[in-house]
């Protein structure tokens, strides 16, 4: 067989250029500290580094979301835990203005301590979120969302509640709407509320009741109405939303009259024509509840009629608050719940990413040491070679003429 010079030359040149590729591949893997620096290297690797990449990024994406989610409850979880020694503290001080012995003077300066509480709780429910916006605003995040003249407080935010991505199948709620959270309250006992006629003459006084059967409740609006002739005091219960009288009888001091799942206590000595309502809980705000506290002991209760007015008005708002404390603190371990589920969701997070990172660190990191022992192969076979080449190149049959 004849071997041409032509072909002797160019397998030794391929072989050069061959081992040349490989040793520039793996240096290059050396320097970059990567295996596939380009598709051509490993095609399938390559489209897996990529999903993987992918995949990284998202995750990287779900844990800064994980980290705004975490200041922004944690914001809402401090201010609701100062909102609710704010409401504990008013309680204290109604109890406190419930003392016989307390003198208008002695209200009026409890008045002026819920005045300070009003004040900061309308402070705590205009949070900000530490980024220019307000934690109880819902979307609208210009501006406070809840407004003050005087003790009449106005929410200028909406029922938006936001939220942030943080896994791949979860939104959680970071914002709040301050309508939800301060204003739908059910006052009195968060079934009904009584109250006592402002043109009552006597001493009786009517407390916040409570439900019997939530069954038979109705909704309806009740009038308790007193009659005094002589020695004798009887009442008279009317359902004013039926036009119907409910029942009806002597009054004895203190009297507990129960009817259509409910019950409610008289105490005093009612006046002729004294009347008491007792009506269906709508919604009340927190701040409403504080300010018609402050005005009832602001009122002078000299007289028996007033007092009578005074202990009405502080068992309502005394159940009212009890009402505001229950709902806060519900709304309270609701973000509690979001704090935990976020807690989860970070650390699966965490697990997941280092597992991507893991496998796609098997994917595309270099081996330092298997590498620069295949460089120093690759070296070996390059320069022999290069060698081989040049000693062939200079075969000629002139040499032996």
């Amino acid at each position: 067989m004849r071997v041409s010079t032509y072909n002797m030359f160019l397998t030794g040149e391929q072989a050069i250029s061959a081992s040349q590729r490989h040793l520039l591949a793996t240096e290059l893997q050396l320097s970059t500290g990567k295996q596939i620096n380009s598709p051509s290297d490993n095609p399938v690797g390559a489209a897996n580094v990529a999903s993987l990449n992918s995949t990284l990024s998202q995750l990287t994406q779900f844990k800064s979301n994980q980290g705004a989610a975490q200041l922004q409850l944690n914001l809402a979880d401090s201010a609701m835990s100062s909102l609710n020694s704010l409401v504990q503290d008013v309680q204290q001080g109604l109890v406190q203005a419930g003392d016989a012995a307390y003198s208008d003077s002695q209200r009026a300066a409890l008045a002026q301590g819920l005045q300070g509480d009003l004040n900061q709780i309308i402070g705590l429910a205009n949070s900000g979120d530490g980024q220019g916006g307000y934690l109880f605003a819902g979307s609208q995040q210009s501006a406070p969302p809840f407004s003050q003249v005087g003790n009449n407080v106005t929410y200028g935010g909406d029922g938006v509640l936001q939220s942030v991505q943080v896994s791949q199948n979860r939104q959680l709620q970071i914002k709040f709407s301050g309508d939800d959270l301060f204003q739908k309250i059910r006052p009195g006992n968060g079934s009904f509320v009584t109250a006592a006629n402002a043109g009552n003459s006597g001493s009786g006084f009517i407390d916040a009741g409570s439900v019997t059967n939530p069954s038979a409740l109705t909704g309806n609006n009740y009038t308790i109405s007193l009659s005094v002739s002589g020695s004798s005091t009887t009442y008279q219960v009317q359902n004013t939303t039926t036009n119907q009288t409910v029942t009806s009888g002597i009054y004895t001091a203190p009297t507990t009259l129960s009817f259509d799942g409910l019950q409610v206590k008289l105490t005093g000595a009612p006046g002729n024509n004294d009347s008491f309502t007792v009506a269906p809980s709508g919604y009340q705000s927190i701040f409403t509840t504080v300010a018609n506290a402050i005005v009832a002991l602001q009122q002078p209760a000299g007289t028996p009629a007033a007092n009578a007015q005074l202990q009405t008005a502080l068992g309502s708002a005394l159940a009212s608050a009890g009402q505001a404390l229950d709902h806060l603190t519900l709304k309270q371990a609701e973000i509690g719940n979001q704090l935990q589920q976020l807690n989860s969701f970070s650390l699966l997070n965490d697990d997941r990413w280092l597992q991507t990172a893991s496998e796609l660190s098997s994917l595309q990191d270099v081996d330092y040491a298997k590498a620069a022992s295949t460089m120093a192969q690759q070296q070996t076979i390059y320069q022999a070679a290069l060698q081989s080449y040049s000693s062939v190149s200079k075969l000629s049959l002139f040499n032996y003429l």
